[in-house]
């Protein structure tokens, strides 16, 4: 959180009433709709997605993070509405959880929260614009090369089941590309 913004020792000691520290396991799950959301998860160790299920069970995911990153399903969790996204333990590990009660309190009360929440909702929106973009606007191939640039890092933490869904394409033809490229 630090790199966020740093923060002084009494700042910390003004949102550490609202954190709790949950551990999770592969495949368990930690948010499922229609729960709403009630927490923003700061990922210590392991790693988790988000996904959204079709009508025929189909899982894509949205999100794939893991350590020193953040999840939730941020419009479940600032509207307080059911959520449509599910959030899922994909390896074994440890999250600290800031609740939704005490996020507003801090908002109220500290110009350091509230700051830190405005930083953290514009890297939401950033991040939500590009990856609308990528889905819109560049084809699979061009998806996986930009995922290789970006995160070479996600093909040693993540399936290739889970990559394929990220990118919005099927595991064989993720399959396909991969053959594809290393034939040129």
């Amino acid at each position: 959180m630090n790199q966020v913004l740093p923060f002084e020792e009494h700042d910390w000691k003004a949102i550490e009433p609202y954190l709790s520290i949950v551990g999770f396991d592969e495949g368990e799950q930690l948010l499922r709709p229609p729960q709403i959301c009630g927490f923003i998860a700061f990922i210590k160790s392991g790693s988790i997605r988000s996904y959204h299920t079709n009508d025929q069970l189909v899982e894509t995911n949205l999100l794939l993070r893991s350590e020193n990153e953040f999840i939730t399903d941020y419009e479940s969790f600032i509207r307080e509405e059911p959520a449509t996204l599910s959030i899922q333990g994909i390896e074994k590990g440890e999250a600290i959880f800031l609740d939704r009660t005490g996020l507003n309190a801090l908002y109220e009360t500290s110009f350091y929260w509230n700051k830190f929440g405005r930083i953290i909702s514009e890297q939401i929106f950033v991040n939500s614009k590009r990856r609308t973009e990528q889905l819109l606007f560049l084809n699979p191939r061009e998806r996986y090369l930009l995922l290789m640039k970006e995160h070479p890092d996600y093909f040693q933490k993540y399936s290739l089941k889970h990559i394929a869904s990220y990118l919005g394409i099927t595991p064989q033809s993720l399959s396909r590309i991969r053959n594809q490229l290393s034939r040129h």
